[in-house]
């Protein structure tokens, strides 16, 4: 198992998307330490903290935004790209 602490916030050009920093993390608790360190730095909004297996991954720990203002997604294209945002709005037409 590998950590990965995905810090995000406005960005700069477009403050409806996040900036996402990435840093992996052989322990848990290593990753949850950067995150909660993270927030002290001007413009972060959170972190996230997922669990990346062989062939899965789990959000393991969130802590900022509340968690039903942001989407956490990834994508497969040669490797496991995540990726936070702001949550899309529900509109009624």
């Amino acid at each position: 198992m590998r950590y990965i602490t995905i810090t995000f916030g406005p960005r700069n050009d477009d403050p409806s998307q996040f900036y996402n920093e990435r840093t992996w993390w052989d322990r848990q608790s290593q990753a949850e330490k950067w995150g909660l360190q993270s927030l002290s730095i001007a413009g972060c909004f959170g972190y996230v903290v997922i669990e990346e297996g062989e062939d899965s991954w789990k959000i393991v720990d969130e802590l900022g935004a509340p968690s039903n203002a942001v989407s956490v997604s990834a994508e497969y294209k040669g490797g496991v790209t995540y990726s936070v945002q702001p949550a899309p709005k529900l509109v009624l037409v």
